[in-house]
């Protein structure tokens, strides 16, 4: 069913819809389209945080030239009128209209209208909710000026047919998103910790290392490369590395040899020995190559630092014990849903959790707020 598109503009669309998931601009290219196909505009698609402030825009179409869409972002979605008077329609796969949302008497008196939507003369509105409670709200609008007509049946049915798919490329999009967000966080943390981190194929080739570990082989501190492969300088320890590090490889093969270990590796100048431990990694999905990577090797590095504790994290910003373990949850990789019910709480109850969290943090979504518990500095950490 192509709810009144043409079958070459609807299977487009579709296409242009799940590329968007990977490239966001295109998503301009599909609510073009989609304006055009319902004569709306501008048209866009946004995506709420809680009590609807801050939006996101994931892509816009017909927004007036020199008009932006911050004021929205940051301080009038939270003003939405039609949001707020029709919160109890807004379920997963509704279309409705301004009018349908609310009465065009409040409609007309609020400051959403008369702010913001009067300057860029919009006047009707028609949305399709892609998703919403426990996930964020999200939705296509739509906007026509004061001189149409409001928007009626059919078009409410062109939006439906699309909903599947714009739900579908919404929750991809997010979960790459956070995906990335939390790769380049554990990337800044493990950068910051004091060991030298490499991750090696099965045949002991480096796969991924942090500088610490680059600047070891560089200087061939202990360790070196041989043809991209982990090799120890000293002959002696190059023999237990090897060892460790091909039984950490075939840990699942059941052979009899030590899946990783521990040991010591002697360095030149008299200089006190590195700590290294191996261990079997699996897939682990922190750096674009991991899953290559079948064994971690970490080594102390020469100079230590100081690792921030995830205490100085909520001692700094002030956060309850339950604002703390919910934080701690979600850095692990839980849902909100999800953390709610580890602590035993209500789903409600962690979003006002969360909600306070935000506000003492400055973080604006989860993904944000993974990233600066993961690239914290204490105070006077480094003075």
């Amino acid at each position: 069913m192509t709810g009144g598109w043409g079958r070459d503009t609807f299977d487009e669309l579709i296409a242009l819809i799940y590329l968007a998931t990977t490239d966001p601009p295109s998503w301009t290219e599909v609510l073009r389209i989609v304006g055009e196909g319902i004569q709306g505009s501008p048209c866009a698609v946004h995506v709420h945080g809680i009590d609807l402030a801050p939006a996101m825009t994931v892509g816009s179409w017909g927004v007036p030239v020199h008009t932006t869409l911050a004021p929205y972002e940051d301080h009038f979605a939270a003003k939405n009128v039609w949001l707020i008077k029709g919160a109890r329609l807004l379920v997963p796969g509704a279309v409705l209209t301004g009018e349908e949302l609310c009465s065009d008497e409040e409609f007309l008196r609020s400051e959403y209208y008369n702010d913001f939507l009067r300057p860029l003369n919009v006047r009707y509105s028609v949305r399709a909710v892609l998703t919403c409670d426990p996930e964020p709200l999200s939705y296509l609008s739509a906007g026509r000026p004061h001189e149409a007509k409001p928007f009626g049946e059919a078009q409410k049915r062109k939006l439906a047919a699309l909903v599947p798919h714009l739900t579908q490329a919404i929750r991809i999009q997010e979960r790459l998103e956070t995906l990335q967000a939390r790769r380049r966080a554990v990337s800044g943390a493990l950068e910051r910790l004091p060991l030298a981190v490499y991750f090696l194929d099965a045949r002991g080739r480096v796969v991924e290392m942090n500088t610490a570990g680059r600047k070891l082989v560089e200087a061939r501190d202990g360790l070196a490369l041989d043809r991209g492969a982990l090799i120890a300088v000293d002959p002696h320890a190059e023999v237990q590395l090897q060892r460790l590090m091909f039984g950490a490889a075939t840990a699942e093969t059941g052979r009899l040899l030590p899946r990783g270990g521990a040991f010591s590796l002697t360095r030149d100048g008299g200089r006190r020995p590195l700590s290294v431990m191996v261990a079997p990694t699996g897939v682990t999905g922190l750096f674009p190559a991991s899953r290559l990577a079948s064994v971690v090797v970490l080594v102390e590095e020469p100079v230590r630092r100081e690792v921030v504790p995830f205490d100085a994290f909520t001692v700094n910003y002030g956060l309850s014990p339950a604002e703390a373990s919910l934080t701690a949850r979600l850095v692990g990789g839980m849902t909100v849903k999800q953390a709610a019910v580890a602590a035993g709480i209500r789903p409600s109850t962690a979003r006002s959790h969360l909600k306070r969290i935000f506000v003492k943090t400055g973080a604006k979504r989860q993904s944000d707020l993974v990233r600066r518990v993961l690239t914290f500095d204490e105070p006077g950490q480094h003075d």
